[in-house]
């Protein structure tokens, strides 16, 4: 893609208040904030193939704000059929672990996505069901991505990411989501390859350089704080926000929620390699002023390998400093989701429990990520709660 100058160029970002799913404000809310940086008409044209890749992490029901919410997606597929666009929705869910047709729609169901394409006439794409791969010559650590087929072959590509925290990379908007066109366990290989918050985040760069959506629109009417993007708390935002520039788009979405932009580390990287802007001073806010909209005491990730890894802390001081995932045996179903998605092979079969051997966790937190049963929770060593 082509970057961006760094002397004169301006992003634009629109900001909405939404303070309910209530299906009839959502679709108000989603018109005005695409209306704000030119219509639904300026990126999608009669006949495209439009994809809206959501977030689908997990089968969890709306209410528990992980993934993006059913109001947000008929909205959207509403707005490409007005265009004369063919709507169809997908991901390649974090829940399948390798591609799994059944439980990848069972997690359409159980989110409400589903129920929504049914009813709105729009087709469910199961992303991870064919691979390519797809080179990345300008990739600074990945020189090449595998990627869903079915992401390449659409027309136009809308990202509809969920504001939440995120225990490895902090914050998880925008420029998180496209991680969802890689498919299968091709994440976890990732995940391996880039053990830590700074390697991770410049994959996440690498990739946005030939994953670009055409849109990109932002369910911030509930988002998560705490210890997201699974086992967080559902926080009211209040907000709807749309950009073609998801490192803008970020920026201004951790502001909202009082974060400095520039410690998200794919935000201060996208910037810094011409990918987006995240400086807020040369970002155009339409709507809503961003002042009005920021909310106090919003709640970061604890005792995570973030801060840690930042600080570039030697890796046998991480077991005495960083939050070690642990396993709470009355919750567990013995899904085994965590044992097929652990890319460091730190889980076990163990007494027919998923065991932990902690010397081999790299602290990506993928198992607590997508645990459906809330099971695995960070337990910060003694050091690490006084150590910040």
């Amino acid at each position: 893609m082509e970057k961006l100058n760094e002397n004169s160029a301006i992003s634009k970002v629109s900001l909405v208040r939404c303070q309910t799913y209530d299906q009839s404000s959502i679709d108000v809310a989603v018109g005005k904030v695409l209306e704000l940086i030119g219509g639904i008409e300026s990126y999608v044209r009669p006949g495209d193939r439009v994809l809206l890749k959501i977030n689908l992490l997990t089968g969890d029901v709306p209410e528990k704000a992980v993934t993006t919410h059913p109001a947000i997606v008929r909205a959207m597929i509403r707005q490409v059929k007005e265009a004369g666009g063919i709507p169809q929705v997908g991901d390649c869910s974090g829940h399948e672990g390798r591609p799994n047709y059944k439980r990848y729609i069972a997690a359409c169901r159980n989110t409400g996505i589903m129920k929504v394409c049914e009813e709105e006439g729009a087709e469910i794409l199961h992303l991870s069901a064919e691979s390519i791969e797809i080179k990345a010559p300008g990739g600074r650590i990945f020189k090449s991505f595998i990627l869903s087929k079915q992401v390449r072959e659409a027309d136009v590509l809308v990202s509809l990411p969920k504001l939440k925290t995120h225990a490895l990379t902090l914050f998880t908007g925008g420029v998180k989501n496209n991680f969802g066109c890689v498919t299968g366990l091709n994440k976890a290989k990732m995940h391996l390859r880039a053990q830590d918050p700074e390697t991770f985040s410049q994959m996440l760069v690498d990739l946005l350089g030939i994953v670009r959506p055409e849109l990109i629109v932002m369910d911030a009417v509930v988002g998560m704080e705490g210890n997201g993007p699974s086992n967080g708390t559902p926080r009211q935002v209040n907000a709807i926000l749309a950009s073609i520039d998801p490192v803008a788009l970020d920026a201004v979405a951790c502001k909202m929620v009082g974060i400095d932009p520039f410690i998200v580390p794919s935000t201060r990287l996208g910037h810094e390699q011409g990918l987006g802007l995240g400086d807020i001073s040369r970002i155009h806010v339409l709507g809503e002023d961003l002042k009005d909209m920021q909310i106090e005491d919003f709640q970061l990730p604890s005792g995570t390998a973030s801060f840690f890894r930042a600080k570039g802390l030697l890796r046998f001081l991480r077991s005495r400093l960083v939050a070690k995932p642990e396993l709470i045996r009355q919750q567990c179903k013995k899904c085994w989701i965590c044992f097929e998605h652990c890319p460091s092979g730190a889980l076990s079969k163990k007494e027919d429990y998923p065991s932990f051997d902690h010397n081999k966790c790299i602290r990506c937190y993928c198992c607590q990520e997508l645990c459906p049963n809330n099971a695995i929770e960070l337990k910060t060593p003694l050091l690490g709660r006084y150590v910040k």
